[in-house]
């Protein structure tokens, strides 16, 4: 993901977002359920994830049906370019 692109979900941080492709470790454990929740927390909390779920599957869907979903190595980056600045106001 460029930065120009990048800089575009920033932007959106406050537009509702879902998840989904997020996958219990645990044997006998249940996939987790994701309500709708602000684009920048849903990025931060795949970002703090990863280790405690399978995150290969993952994708954040955000905006109207035509803006193609971040999967994980795009969470990746934009965390490491915004972090916590995701959830300013």
């Amino acid at each position: 993901m460029d930065k120009p692109a990048m800089a575009s979900v920033f932007r959106m941080r406050h537009v509702p977002a879902s998840i989904s492709g997020v996958r219990s470790l645990g044997r006998g454990q249940a996939d987790p359920i994701f309500h709708s929740r602000p684009l920048g927390e849903a990025i931060r909390f795949i970002a703090e994830a990863d280790g405690q779920y399978d995150l290969s599957g993952v994708a954040i869907s955000y905006g109207d049906r035509s803006t193609p979903p971040l999967g994980s190595r795009e969470v990746k980056q934009l965390w490491t370019e915004y972090g916590e600045r995701l959830m300013e106001a």
